[in-house]
């Protein structure tokens, strides 16, 4: 009769395996800090106004 099952100690898991969690929660973690601090307090140039439209009288032409 053979062997059935060999039981063996599994691999280590690497280093990205460990530490996903933590990478990714860093990255999100400043992404987000940084499109927060996208505005630099100063506001934004203010436009010109534009004028209003106003009504011309027309002229008749007198027959």
């Amino acid at each position: 009769m053979g062997v059935k099952y060999v039981l063996s100690e599994p691999t280590p898991p690497g280093w990205w395996a460990k530490n996903k969690v933590i990478v990714c929660s860093v990255a999100c973690l400043l992404v987000g800090l940084y499109i927060g601090n996208g505005n630099d307090g100063q506001a934004a140039p203010a436009t010109t106004p534009t004028p209003t439209p106003s009504i011309t009288p027309t002229r008749s032409a007198k027959n």
